[in-house]
Order: structure tokens, then sequence, then C-alpha cells
């Protein structure tokens, strides 16, 4: 029951596990996609390593409508970047994360090749990893996971594992297949895809294979739903009533600064309350001056659209020839995606000089007598929109085949990311402050109370075009071979070789405007401030960036051997060894042993031990220093803080703001290093019961990553050299700011549990399976800097700024009826303590009495999921099904920081999906 097979020689090949096959393998590649075999009885096909497989009607029972959403919801999956997460932020990238090592660290392949990196990725590394939007689930034969890191055939940066995306091939059936998925209020989803198979490489010897699919979705208003409509929540902890307030301090009409400094709202002092869309905020100073900000803030949460419109197109193609016992293949994948994601209207401060217009009318009748800053949002100008357009193409040629008794496989591959970023919405600073001092724009009056000459030139002053993008190329070339040597007392013993070269491109493509090149961004005037007179460079209104663009390549390649020694015919060793060359960061040697013990024909036991090498990414090294963005959270100036920014020449923010940020590259980085273990038994007691369990541990060093913004404005002094400066084009204030730097951060470990259980059973009335996944978290720690402490974020939201669940789950159970078949999926994850949390505490009457700093609890989680599909006919398919039948509410979380965040709140959206209830219905018909 536990002999090495066909099939599993196949799994071993397509995940890196062993190089090694019998020459029989390659004479029949027509059986070296039937990896998985039977459901139930997976035992047969097992390995050394813990493989977890997703066949086509897995994907296709999960009602997952791409392939983000499908590796999402699998229990071993955490810390990718979502789409919802891409609001405000993400320019439209998706990621995988296996067990929340990073998706830096998780290598994705398709059909075993290596692709370029996302073209819009950041100097920090952010998105430094394959966009999953550019690989089409309808294309998708199968996916392949290797939950156990440092892949010898592919390479030692797979520190977390590699996630293998297997195109369909090699068939001469054709499909179409329309759908539509509709969740409540929004993010309603049209998609149609088509195959088409020409000849088999069987009778024909050859075999062309096109699919084409198109998908689109519509805008999710926050205003839809309830858990996410507002910046302003009531909540019970622990027997007390709260109040927590996310809000901006630029409102329409404007807040401004008084005689001291303070933050109050003009238009309240005036009428007695805040104006609509915002709510009052009061917050003492922390110095000990007992000066108080009093002013309104903006809800910008019911100004969100919290899931970005989409649309999608894919094309893929296989070409396949046999020649005698060669075969010659071209494949190809072409995809393009367009997202579209808005936000509140722009905020921004604006220099209220004493003695003009708007000082004398707004600010001198409540006493204020020096010059002033506005704090204001420029609501007629409408939301800000980034279109995000992401272009991917890969392209690979190459012959597989035996020559001279070696199973060989041999491709040259071009792949080819391309990101742009177009923007609406967002005026120069240096306009802005044109508009004011003309005396059209008012930023003390509420929405459309503008005159007609005033709202014509706001209009006149958005920049609509291009702001920023990149691209990521990756040319490459693959050899290996694999061929049986002596007997052993359980078989042959195999040898693998192989070779592999890469070049790797990328360029950061920043447009004048973002670069802060133009003096007049809507024209496209050049600036010029060393002429006489000066032309004056403008930046983006609220959320100034010189971007640098910068260009840089690295070279690369890597050798490696890998032995399978069947030493007896229950007992096999595999052992590895690669070394890796970069142009840029030299050689790195890792090795990997691999052993496969079967007991008895119930019970096989298997581990591995591992060495990884993870270069850093090319901007990671060679990224200009520049501004980049603000920080997550709003900070109040504390008596270091203020220290820090005198020392330097500059002002704190004033009140509870937001800071900027200065990255840049770091070309003293260090590459991560990493060791790993696996250890896992498989039971089948019977045939219709299989049992797994495999712990896993992952242990790196030099990290990278940037000093946490809460750590650093946590003890201002304590991290001297994390501090700059950032001048306002539109007030000329200078700024203290945030340098978020890389850096190699120190030590991480993680060590957990993998579970899988499925059963089968015939019942009168048809077959039932059933199979639950589930991934335990034994422990997981980091350091956030050298030879600092460790922190771990197993069930807690704090220092590290994510949250791994301790557990999650599912259980998949189908019901197979002649030509109906039932799917019910529970879907379920721990909870976990929130960050540490300012709120306000509320009397029996609803009046704030204190503000308390709390760590709220998030409830655990669960959903279910529910489909149903019938073939009246045998070409054709008719599907209807939930996704989260019970529309249960993501539960309430009041945190507002931490890192690859969207702007929305009331609930985490990287761990929750907004879209609740998702009824979603399918076509399809076979040719």
């Amino acid at each position: 029951m536990f002999k090495r097979t066909k099939v599993c020689s196949a799994a071993v090949l397509a995940l890196g596990g062993g190089a090694l096959l019998a020459s029989s393998a390659f004479a029949q590649p027509t059986q070296r996609i039937e990896i998985t075999g039977s459901a139930i009885k997976r035992v047969d096909a097992e390995g050394a390593l813990p493989v977890q497989v997703l066949r086509r009607e897995d994907i296709a029972r999960s009602g997952a409508t791409s392939t983000t959403d499908l590796l999402q919801r699998l229990p071993a999956i955490q810390g990718g970047f979502s789409e919802s997460s891409s609001v405000g932020s993400g320019g439209g990238f998706t990621g995988v994360s296996i067990h929340n090592i990073g998706e830096t660290r998780t290598l994705v392949l398709l059909n075993g090749r290596r692709l370029a990196q996302w073209g819009g990725q950041s100097l920090t590394g952010f998105g430094a990893a394959v966009d999953l939007n550019a690989i089409p689930v309808s294309a998708i034969e199968r996916i392949e996971i290797l939950t156990d890191g440092a892949s010898a055939l592919y390479g030692a940066d797979a520190i977390a594992g590699v996630v293998n995306f297997i195109t369909r091939r090699d068939s001469t059936d054709g499909d179409v297949t329309i759908g539509i998925s509709s969740p409540k209020g929004g993010a309603r989803e049209l998609r149609a895809s088509a195959t088409i198979g020409i000849g088999s490489l069987a009778k024909d010897n050859f075999n062309v294979l096109l699919s084409l699919s198109h998908d689109e979705r519509t805008k999710l208003d926050a205003k839809s739903r309830n858990f996410g409509s507002t910046g302003k929540v009531f909540f019970t902890h622990e027997g007390k009533s709260y109040r927590k307030q996310q809000f901006s301090a630029s409102p329409i009409p404007a807040n401004a600064l008084n005689n001291n400094d303070e933050l109050i709202s003009p238009y309240r002092l005036k009428n007695g309350s805040c104006p609509d869309k915002t709510f009052r905020v009061i917050e003492p100073y922390n110095d000990g001056t007992g000066l108080v900000d009093d002013y309104c803030g903006f809800d910008f949460v019911g100004e969100l659209e919290i899931y970005p419109v989409r649309e999608r197109d894919s094309l893929t193609l296989s070409a396949t020839t046999r020649l005698a016992s060669q075969e010659l293949f071209v494949e190809a994948l072409a995809s393009q995606t367009k997202s579209t994601s808005r936000i509140a209207p722009v905020p921004g401060s604006i220099s209220i000089p004493a003695g003009t217009p708007l000082h004398d009318k707004y600010l001198k009748p409540l006493g204020i007598t020096v010059d002033s800053l506005a704090f204001y949002r420029l609501f007629d100008l409408g939301k800000r929109e980034s279109k995000d357009v992401n272009k991917f193409i890969d392209v690979a040629v190459g012959a597989r085949g035996v020559l001279a008794g070696w199973d060989y496989y041999a491709a040259l591959s071009h792949s080819e990311s391309e990101s742009k970023t177009n923007i609406s919405g967002y005026p120069g600073a240096l306009a802005v402050r044109s508009l004011r001092a003309s005396g059209l724009l008012d930023p003390f009056i509420g929405p459309g109370q503008q005159s007609a000459a005033a709202q014509t030139a706001i209009n006149g002053a958005s920049y609509n075009g291009y702001w920023d993008g990149g691209t990521s190329q990756l040319d490459a070339l693959q050899l290996r071979g694999s061929r049986d040597l002596m007997q052993m007392g359980g078989g042959a013993m195999q040898l693998g070789l192989g070779l592999s070269v890469q070049q790797e491109k990328f360029q950061s493509k920043p447009s004048l405007f973002a670069q802060g090149k133009l003096a007049n961004p809507v024209l496209g005037t050049l600036c010029n401030p060393t002429a006489t007179p000066a032309v004056p460079c403008d930046q983006r209104f609220g959320d100034e960036a010189s971007t640098v663009p910068y260009s840089a390549d690295r070279n690369a390649y890597g050798l490696f051997a890998e032995l399978v020694t069947p030493i007896t015919k229950g007992f096999e060793l595999t052992t590895s060894l690669r070394h890796d060359n970069y142009s840029d960061f030299g050689n790195a040697t890792t090795a990997k042993l691999g052993a496969r013990l079967v007991l008895s024909k119930e019970v096989l036991i298997r581990g591995s031990v591992g060495t990884g090498f993870h270069a850093p990414t090319v901007p990671q090294v060679n990224a200009a220093i520049q501004p980049f963005g603000v920080t997550n959270n709003k900070y109040l100036c504390s008596v270091g803080l203020l220290q820090i920014a005198t020392s330097l020449g500059a002002v704190c923010q004033t009140g509870n703001r937001q800071y900027d940020q200065i990255a840049g590259g770091n070309k003293d980085l260090l590459p991560e290093k990493s060791k790993q273990a696996t250890f896992g038994v498989v039971f089948e007691p019977m045939p219709q019961v299989s049992l797994g369990a495999t712990v896993w541990h992952v242990a790196i060093s030099d990290a990278f990553g940037q000093l946490t913004e809460e750590q650093v404005f946590g003890n201002p002094l304590q991290y001297r050299t994390s501090w700059g400066t950032k001048k306002d084009t539109g007030t000329g204030v200078t700024y203290v700011a945030f340098v978020a730097d890389n850096r190699n951060l120190g030590k991480s470990t993680a060590t957990g549990l993998d579970l899988d259980i499925s059963a089968r059973t015939k019942l009168g009335f048809g077959d039932l399976t059933s199979k639950l996944d589930v991934t335990y978290m034994i422990n997981e720690k980091s350091q956030l800097e050298i030879n600092g402490p460790y922190y771990s974020a197993i069930g807690n939201f704090a220092e590290l700024g994510s949250v791994t669940f301790r557990w999650q789950g599912k259980l998949t159970n189908t019901l197979k009826m002649g030509a109906w078949a039932h799917t019910l999926v529970a879907n379920f994850k721990s909870g976990y303590l929130d960050q540490a949390t300012g709120a306000d505490v509320l009397d029996g009457s609803g009046n704030v009495t204190a503000s308390e700093t709390i760590r709220l609890r998030v409830k655990k989680y669960a959903t279910l999921d529910w489909q149903t599909s019938w073939a009246p006919i045998k070409s054709v398919l008719l599907t209807v099904g939930a996704v989260n039948v019970l529309d249960t509410k993501p539960p309430l979380a009041i945190s507002t920081g931490g890192g690859n965040r969207g702007q929305q709140f009331g609930f985490d959206d990287r761990y929750y999906d907004s879209r609740g209830r998702q009824v979603y219905g399918n076509v399809s018909y076979r040719f």
C-alpha cells in the first residue's frame, strides 16, 4: 500500500521534494499529471515531504472566483495581502503566505517555473512576490502546496514553502462557463471562460490547448455594511460601555489652529455642533501644558469603497508535440487586471496668514490673532481614485523526455510584470495654496457651497493621469535530469542534477508629478527652483512624495544535486545539496535531508531537515532615499518627539496626526538565512479513512523589515536614526518625519502542526466524502531589532502589527447522488487579543466620563459555504451555491494600526471578508 508509485514520483518532481524519476515517468507524460489518486487512499502517493493538493474539482466546489480567494480559505495560508486591503494602497496586488511566514518567502511557480515578481513592489519589500491576480482560476488543473521550505530543485529562498500552479494541458475537451456572484449591496461579479483543445499526444503526437477568461466586479460601498460604515462605534467590554472614534483631523468645513496651537473647529464654535460627516473630538495634550484640542473629526470611513472595482482578462496557451521519446512544448500566459479603488476626498493643510480676508472673517472673531493653518478636506473635488493596471506575461519554450538514459527537462522562459497606477481627485499642494491666495477657495464653508468660479478653479486643479508604476522581468534557463544508479534493498538509487540561470531586472517608473518635477501638474509644466525668477516644484496635496526613479538588475545561477536512496522497501533517504551564486550577494550553499519510513501497510513516517537562503529584493537594496507616504496611526507630539524635532530644526504635527514617512534601499542589508524541519505521520487504518499530522519548524536569522512606527514613536529618543524631516509644500512648514528604512531585524521562529483527516462512506442514497484540515500554531516569536526581545503574534495583535491565528480549520463534506453533488463547508478560526487602543468610557446616558486604553477580545469566527451541482446530461453542468450562507459578520475590532491594511474600520480587513453572503451560479457546457 505504501510503495512508491509513478503517481508519487510525479508529485515529487512537481514540488521539488526530489527531482528523481524512473525513466518510465517521462515516457508517460499523461500519467505525471495524476498526482493525487483517490481523495481517501492518498497514502500510496505520500513522499518524504508534506504536499497539499487542490484538484480541479476541489477548486470548483470551493465557490472561489479568484486564485486569491481560493488560497486564502486554506488553513495553512495566513498573512497574504488581500484585495480589500488594497483600498487606499497596495496597487491591486494580492499575495499568498504559507503559515504566516511571509509572501516574500513563499515561492509561487507556474508549471514548475519561477515567475517575475510584481512590477509595483515597494522599496521596503512589500509586494516582492508573484501577484496572484495574474493567474486565472479557470485555467488551473491543480494546485500543489509544499508546506516545507527551501526546495533544492526550485531555490533555497522558498523558506515558507512552494505554491505550484499547474495549468490544463494535453486535453481534447472544450468547455464554456458563465457565472455570476451577487453579494448584497455591491461587489457583484460576472465571469466567463472558454477552453478548447486540439489533438492528443497519445493518438496524434501533438496537442494545443487554449483558454480564455474574463471577469468583472462592481464596487462595494462602506455604507452597505453596518459593521464597517462609520468611524464611530459603540460596544461593551468587561461590563463597561465604550465609544471608539476613527477620524481625520481634516474635515469640511476646516479645523484651524488657535493662538496656542490648539486645534479648534470654527464651525462648531459658531453653530454649537459639528457639521455633517463629522463628530466632536476632545484630546488633551500629554505634555503637562493643559492644552486641549477640541475640534470636529471627519468620518472618512463612511466615504470608502471597501471592495475595489475589478476587471480581469487572461489567456493561457499550451502547445506540445511528441517526436519519438522527446516532447517539445510552448507555454504562455498573458493577463491584465484593472482595479479601481476610491477613498474619501483628499485632506491637507492650508496656511491662513493673519490679516488675510479668510483670517479676518473666520478666525479673528474667535480671538485668533496669529498666522494659522486650516486642516481641510477638499470635498468638492470628489473622491480620490486609483486605477491600477497590472499586466503579466510569461512565455516558456522547452523540451522533455529521455536522452542517453537520462530523464531530462529543459526550458527557457521570459516573465514580465508591469504595474501602472493612474489617479484622479488629487491636486497639487501649490495649486491649492494659489486657490486660497486668490480668494476663490473658502475652506470654512460646507460641501457644495463654493462659488461657481471657485468650483471651476477647484476642478481645474485636479490631476487626472498616470502617477507611478514599475516593471519587473525575469529571464530564466532551467536544466535538470535524473537517472537510475545502482540497485538497493528497496529499488534503484536515483540521481538528479540540475542547473538554473536567471537574470532579474526591476525599474521604477514614477511620473514627473510623483517625482516632484512639475510646476503645474495639470498642464505638465516643468519646474525650475534655481531659475530667476524661480519656478517652484509642486507635489501632491496632503500626501507629498518626491519619488526617486531607479533601476537595477541581478544575475544568479544555481546548481543542485539530489540522491534518493531506497535502503529497504520501507525506508528511503533523500539527500540534496544546492549552491547559489548572486551577482550582488555572493555564494550560498544549502542542504536538505528527507526520510520516508513505512512501518506497516497502515503507517508511514516522514521527516526532513534543511537550510535556506533568501536575498533581499533589488528595490530593498538599490532604491534611493525618498518620501514614503504617512504612518498608519495618528500620534500626539510627546516630549521626546518634540526634542527630536527641535534638534532637526523641524516641528511636530499639530494634535493627533499622521506623520510623514521616509524610506529607501540599504546596500548593507544581509540576506536572510533559515533552518527548517518537518516530522509527519500518515495513518490509514482502513481504505476509507486516512489521517495525517505534520509538525513543522522554521527559524530565520537576519530577517528583513523595518522598525515599527509604534516602537519608534513610543520611545523617540532611543531611535534617533529613525527620524528625518519633510517640508510641506503647501504651507512651507518643515515637520519631523519617521524614517522607515530597511534593516535586518534579528531572528524569528515559528512552529506549527498541520492536521488532515479524510473519510469516505457509501450510504444508501449516495457517497459521502468528508475532509478536515486544521493548522495549529504551537509557537511563534520574532525580534523587532537585533538582540532585542522576542514578541509573538499568536492570538495577539500587539508589537508585530499583525495577527497569527492560533488555529484555522476547514471541514468539507461532499455527497454525490448520481447526477447531483452537494457540498457543505465549515470554515473556522480562533479569536485574538486586539491592539491596545484608546476608547471613551460612557455612562448609562451615553455621556463620556473618561478615556481608557483597552484590549478588546476579537471573537472566534466561523462561516458555512454550500454548493449544489447537477449534470442533467454529460455535456452540461449547472451549479448554484453561497459563500458564507448565514451572512456572518466579521467580529468587531477597534484597532487602527498594523501593516498591510486598508482604511476600513470596525473590523480587520486583512482577516475577514466584507462581502458577506455571496450567492453564485455557474453554467458549464462541455464539448
